[in-house]
This record gives C-alpha cells, sequence and structure tokens, in this order.
C-alpha cells in the first residue's frame, strides 16, 4: 500500500504521539491458516493478562486497503488503547486481482477469483485464537474503519456470529431491513463519525444509530471535528469508547452536532429545512458565483429557508446531499421551491448500490426556469437494491432559487 494512504487516515500528529512506542520491538506474531490461502492475520498479546481469567479479543479490520501497514498503528494506538487484558487481532484483507476495488470481499460482494470470503476467514481467525488463548467468548468485539465497515456490519448482525460488541468508525450502513436487524438486540455498538466526513457522510452513521437502538441494540454515538480518518484526539476517544464496549454501561445520549439530529418523522435527510444553515449538504461553488445563504425573511416552515443564486454561466454550480438507505422499496423525495429569473436548473435524485452502481439514474425531480412562488415538488423513484441516495440541486446557469422542507422519505 501506498503510505500515503496511512498518513491520510492516521493523521501526523496521531503517527508522532505513536513514535516512541513504535521504537520498541512489536509483540505481533503473524498467522496463516491453512484453508484460507493469501489470509494473513497477527496476532498481539495481551499488556497485562489477567492469571486464571479469560480476557476480552479485539479482531481489528483496517480501513483502507486492509494491509498490513496499519500494524503500528493498530498495536500501539488501538490495542495501546483497549483494556490491559485485551488480545488483539488485525487481520489483513484478501488480495486476488490487481485491479480489485472492493477492499474485503464477502458473500454478497464478491471480486473474479476470490478463494473465500472475509467473514468465513475472520470466524475461522477467531477460533483459532479462541484455541490458543484464554478469551472470555462474551467479550469479543470487532473493530472497523472506513472501507472495512460494509463487511463488519453483517457479522455483528449475524446471529451465529462470534461478535456480539462492535466499533465502526468513518464508514457506511447498509441497507438492512428489519429482518436482518432481529440480531442486534442485545448487543453492543460504538459508531464513531465526523460530520464534517466527505468521503463516508455522517448520514450513514445517523441511519445506523436509529437502526440499531430501534431493533434493541446498545449504541454509543461517538460524533468528532476535522473529516474523515481519526482525527479530534483519537487516542483518549479509543480508550473511553473501547472502556465502555467492553463495560455493560448504559450508553449516553448523543451530543448530536446542530442540524445532525436523527429525524423523529421519517425524513432521511439532515437538515432537510435549512435551520442549521447548509450543515449536513455540501457547497460545489464550481464557477466562483455562487451565493448560499440561510434565510429568515422568505420560508415555507421553521425559522428558515435556504437562498442560492448564482450570476453567470457554466461551470455547475451545486448544493448535494447523500444519505444512507434503511429499508423499503420505494423512495419519495419532496421539497418546496421558489424561483427568480432562474435560467436552468435541476432537481436530481440518485439512488446506488452497494457495489456504487445506479440504482435509479439520473432522475429529474424537476427542472426549473423563469420565476414562480412557493410551490411543492415532488417525485417517487424505485430504490430496489439501493443502499444510499444522491439528492442535488444543480444550477447551471444564473438565477435565484429558495428551497425549504426538503424530505426523503423510504416507503413500502
Amino acid at each position: 500500500m501506498e503510505w500515503s494512504t496511512v498518513r491520510r487516515l492516521v493523521p501526523a500528529l496521531v503517527l508522532a504521539a505513536l513514535a516512541s512506542a513504535q521504537q520498541k520491538p512489536s509483540r505481533a506474531v503473524e498467522h496463516t491458516l491453512k484453508d484460507f490461502p493469501r489470509g494473513v492475520y497477527f496476532t498481539i498479546p495481551a499488556k497485562a493478562p489477567v492469571a486464571g481469567k479469560k480476557g476480552p479479543l479485539l479482531v481489528v479490520l483496517p480501513g483502507g486497503d486492509g494491509s498490513r501497514d496499519f500494524l503500528p498503528f493498530v498495536e500501539n494506538g488501538i490495542l495501546g488503547n483497549a483494556p490491559e487484558d485485551c488480545t488483539g487481532v488485525l487481520v489483513t484483507s484478501g488480495k486476488w486481482r490487481d485491479d480489485q476495488k472492493v477492499v474485503w470481499p464477502t458473500a454478497q460482494n464478491k471480486v473474479q477469483g476470490q478463494l473465500w470470503t472475509t467473514e468465513a476467514f475472520v470466524a475461522a481467525v477467531v477460533e483459532a485464537v479462541q484455541a490458543e488463548a484464554a478469551i472470555d467468548p462474551k467479550r469479543i468485539a470487532v473493530l472497523a474503519w472506513s472501507s472495512s465497515g460494509p463487511a463488519v456490519y453483517p457479522m455483528l448482525l449475524d446471529p451465529k456470529g462470534p461478535f456480539a460488541r462492535g466499533y465502526v468508525a468513518m464508514s457506511v450502513w447498509p441497507a438492512v431491513d428489519a429482518k436482518g436487524l432481529t440480531a442486534a438486540k442485545g448487543r453492543r455498538f460504538v459508531l464513531d463519525q465526523s460530520p464534517d466526513d466527505r468521503v463516508t457522510d455522517f448520514s450513514h452513521a445517523r441511519a445506523a444509530y436509529t437502526a440499531l437502538t430501534e431493533a434493541g441494540a446498545t449504541v454509543q454515538m461517538s460524533v468528532y471535528r476535522g473529516g474523515h480518518g481519526w482525527q479530534d484526539d483519537p487516542l483518549a476517544r479509543l480508550r473511553a469508547n473501547l472502556a465502555w464496549l467492553y463495560s455493560e454501561q448504559a450508553a449516553k445520549a448523543p451530543a448530536w452536532p446542530a442540524g445532525t439530529e436523527p429525524s423523529k418523522d421519517g425524513n432521511l435527510l439532515q437538515n432537510g429545512g435549512f435551520e442549521g444553515g447548509v450543515v449536513g449538504w455540501q457547497v460545489v461553488d464550481n464557477s466562483t458565483r455562487l451565493l448560499v445563504a440561510a434565510v429568515t425573511d422568505d420560508k415555507v416552515q421553521g425559522e428558515k429557508a435556504l437562498h442560492l443564486q448564482k450570476r453567470g454561466a457554466l461551470p455547475l454550480d451545486l448544493i448535494s446531499q447523500q444519505v444512507a438507505l434503511r429499508s423499503g422499496t420505494k423512495l419519495r423525495f419532496s421539497c418546496q421551491v421558489k424561483t427568480k429569473d432562474c435560467k436552468n436548473a435541476f432537481l436530481k435524485l440518485w439512488v446506488y448500490d452497494a457495489k456504487d452502481q445506479l440504482v435509479a439514474e439520473d432522475v429529474d425531480v424537476a427542472h426549473l426556469r423563469g420565476s414562480g412562488d412557493w410551490r411543492k415538488l415532488e417525485k417517487v423513484v424505485e430504490v430496489g437494491k439501493g443502499t444510499r441516495a444522491l439528492v442535488q440541486l444543480v444550477m447551471v446557469l444564473g438565477g435565484e432559487v429558495w428551497l425549504d422542507d426538503c424530505r426523503l422519505e423510504s416507503i413500502e
């Protein structure tokens, strides 16, 4: 793997904090399993095992390209902040092709030529570690971030799987129906996400929190600032979150940043009424002539609406939000819109599946031109196997557009 990937996901300040620990010889031991060619994992002994007592186990599937290059961070950063009696495992991803895009191939998300699935390999690794170390089966947890999250969620929701505790950071929530969430009841989860993340949108953590808590899981929502990667004092956050994960303490009520709170009325969009300004929305000002502001003097509901004004022509400017889909066979998007001298703009809805392929392709909710007072626009699309949706207002040419009460709802 390119070392730049490690630096991108594990910022320089964190690596510097780990430098002294990295000077010591690694205690990690490399292993393979005969039934899993190319499968490699590392065990990291507990720092202070308790004699005669079984301890916890933490299995880590790293983000990025899932390679062994993350071993120093996993050993010293993650396991270094786990309970003293915790045994650690770093699992590396299976590589089957030079052009492989799926980092962690599973039974549901395969790549050509793969000889085994991630979930089968991880289960075999846990079994092998239990045969060699004194592990408490009730305190086996898995930690994933970024690229490994989509592979780990199904393991955590498998009623026959080894994990009843899971830590998922800065990753994607796959759409899971009620039946698939049955095993979540009684299990413990830490969700660690930044509202500033532009790689894996905060809506994924919000959707996961809502779905898991409604299914009876105990979920600790950990919110940090700084975007994608282990940002914002991650070592202290890891220490606190892992201590909670291995305890039986109740979860604290999430401290949701303004505008990111889960909707209580089924709206999948974050800050759809723009009461928090553009929180949750991504603004792309390609032309450098797009003005975007929350306004209080012209609105439909609440205290604010969003006003967009573009002066000039191409290139395209836009505001967008992507959301994780929870369930349902259809999506209904609706929005209150007002225009003034709008030359050319589009409201669009895109739906993608787990392999990032378009399910609902380039759906125009509305083509906006001219001037018009507030009116409600609505569109219903088939979801199919969609796992995420993208809502966009694309400003092609000049003019003004106001938005308010934007809603995206799953319907049966």
